[in-house]
C-alpha cells in the first residue's frame, strides 16, 4: 500500500514538473512575442506623396506631405527623415536640412485641422538637420477616407552632390504616432515618399526689333468706325487737291467733280520699340529758286520775300499752325485723326484718347480729340488749323513713348491761292520718317 502511494506521488510529480516547465516556456516567450506584435501593428500609409515648391538643388522650398492613413487612430505626432535610399540604413542627402523650417505645419483635410508644431523632438523622434518632428494635441481618430496634408515651409533641398548629376532622387521616411511624445510603442503607420532635385531648364527665344511704317493715300477721313488698312494694302503716292480757286479753301479729300481724287494722306505705324518712336517729315526741296519745299511749280523762280503772291510758289504756313482764309495764299497740313480701330494690343479710340501716338500740338488741328469738320471749297477754316515747314528741316508731327500697334495718322491738306497767283501745275513733296528707340 505504501509503495503504491509513492508511485502515484512520482507520477504526479512528473506531471507537475511538465506543467511547470510549459508554464515557464510560455512566460519566457511572452515578452518577445509582444514586442514583435507591437512593431507589426504599424501599417503602411495607404497613399503618400510630397509636393515641393521648387526642385532646384539647395533651393528653400515648401514641402506639402499628403497621406491616407492605413490605420484608424488618432495622429498626434509626425516624424520625417530624409535619406539617400528608400530602404536600409539612412544617410542624409548632402545639403538637405530641416533647419529653419517654419514653426507650424499647416494641416488640411484632417478630421480636425489642428496644425502641427515643429521642433518638439523626444523619444523615437530626436530632431536633427535631416529629421523633422511635429506634434499636436488632437485625440480624434483619423480614418482611411480622404487625403490629409501637412505643409512645412523653409526646408532646404539637397545640393545634388549625393548623386552623380544634379537630377538627384532622395527619400523621406514618414512615421505617424497616436501620441505627441513619439513613443515607439504608439506608432500608427509608416511609409516612404520619393522626390528629386532637377537641373534648371531654360527655354530661349528671341523677338527681333519690329517696325512697320508706311505712307500712302486713303479714302478714310475721320471715322473710328473704319478700320485702317494694313500697310501691305496701302497704295497711292499722292493726292489731288483739284483746281484751286481764290474764293475758297480746298481741303482734302477733294471730290472728283472738283478735279480731286477724294483722298487724304495716311501714315501708319506699328513697332515694338518700348522706348518710343517719333514720326516726322521733311519737305523735299524741288528744282527752282526760293520756297522750294512748298506747293509750287517745279523749276519756277520765286521771290524770296514772304507774302509775295504773284510767283509760282504758294506761301507755306510755317511751323506755327494757323487757319486759312480764302484768297490769302497759304498751304498746310494737319493730323485729322489717329485711327486705330480693331487693334489687338490695347483699347484704342481717337475720341476717347486711348491711343499711343500723340500729335505734335502744331499738327493737332482742332486742339482736341475731335475731327476737323472743314470740307473742300469752304470759307475760312475756322474748325481747324494747319502748318507746313517748307525748309527741308525734319519736323516731328507725332510721337509715342512706348509701343504702337497699327495706329494710322490721317493727314489732311489745305490750300488757297491769291487771285493773282500764276497758273500752273503745283506740287509739294515730303519724306516721312519713323524713328523708333528700342
Amino acid at each position: 500500500m505504501i509503495k503504491k502511494i509513492q508511485t502515484i506521488s512520482h507520477q504526479a510529480l512528473n506531471r507537475m514538473s511538465r506543467v511547470f516547465l510549459l508554464s515557464l516556456a510560455i512566460v519566457l516567450t511572452a515578452g518577445p512575442v509582444m514586442l514583435i506584435t507591437q512593431t507589426a501593428t504599424a501599417a503602411q500609409i495607404t497613399s503618400r506623396s510630397v509636393l515641393i515648391s521648387s526642385a532646384q538643388p539647395s533651393a528653400v522650398s515648401t514641402y506639402t506631405f499628403g497621406l491616407v492613413p492605413g490605420t484608424t487612430a488618432a495622429i498626434q505626432g509626425l516624424k520625417f527623415q530624409a535619406c539617400t535610399t528608400a530602404l536600409g540604413a539612412c544617410t542624409a542627402p548632402t545639403g538637405f536640412t530641416f533647419t529653419g523650417v517654419g514653426a507650424t505645419g499647416t494641416a488640411a483635410g484632417w478630421t480636425t485641422n489642428t496644425n502641427f508644431a515643429t521642433g518638439a523632438g523626444a523619444n523615437d523622434c530626436i530632431t536633427s538637420a535631416s529629421v523633422l518632428c511635429a506634434n499636436r494635441t488632437q485625440a480624434t481618430a483619423e480614418t482611411g477616407a480622404g487625403v490629409r496634408t501637412v505643409a512645412f515651409t523653409t526646408i532646404t533641398n539637397p545640393s545634388g552632390a549625393s548623386c552623380a548629376t544634379v537630377n538627384c532622387t532622395f527619400f523621406i521616411h514618414m512615421t505617424t504616432y497616436s501620441v505627441s511624445t513619439y513613443l515607439v510603442g504608439n506608432i500608427v503607420d509608416t511609409g516612404t515618399v520619393a522626390s528629386s532635385t532637377t537641373q534648371l531648364f531654360t527655354v530661349n527665344a528671341a523677338i527681333q526689333e519690329q517696325l512697320t511704317f508706311c505712307v500712302g493715300a486713303t479714302a478714310i477721313d475721320d471715322s473710328n468706325t473704319t478700320t485702317p488698312p494694313i500697310c501691305s494694302s496701302i497704295s497711292g503716292t499722292s493726292l489731288n487737291l483739284g483746281t484751286l480757286n481764290s474764293a475758297d479753301v480746298s481741303v482734302s479729300p477733294v471730290s472728283v467733280p472738283n478735279g480731286g481724287d477724294a483722298n487724304n494722306g495716311i501714315a501708319e505705324l506699328s513697332t515694338n520699340a518700348t522706348n518710343g518712336t517719333t514720326v516726322a517729315y521733311d519737305a523735299i526741296q524741288q528744282p527752282g529758286t526760293n520756297h522750294k519745299g512748298t506747293l509750287r511749280v517745279s523749276g519756277a523762280t520765286c521771290n524770296a520775300s514772304a507774302g509775295i503772291t504773284n510767283d509760282q510758289c504758294i506761301n507755306a504756313i510755317g511751323t506755327t499752325k494757323s487757319t486759312l482764309a480764302p484768297g490769302t495764299e497759304a498751304y498746310g497740313m494737319t493730323i485729322a485723326a489717329v485711327n486705330c480701330k480693331a487693334t489687338t494690343a490695347y483699347a484704342c479710340s481717337f475720341t476717347g484718347g486711348t491711343y499711343n501716338l500723340t500729335r505734335n500740338a502744331q499738327y493737332n488741328g482742332t486742339g482736341s480729340n475731335t475731327y476737323p469738320t472743314d470740307v473742300n471749297l469752304v470759307g475760312t477754316t475756322t474748325n481747324a488749323s494747319y502748318a507746313w515747314d517748307e525748309t527741308g528741316t525734319s519736323e516731328t508731327i507725332a510721337s509715342s513713348a512706348t509701343i504702337v500697334d497699327k495706329e494710322a495718322l490721317i493727314l489732311k491738306f489745305a490750300t488757297t491761292p491769291n487771285i493773282v497767283t500764276p497758273a500752273g501745275t503745283y506740287t509739294a513733296q515730303a519724306d516721312f520718317v519713323a524713328t523708333p528707340t528700342f
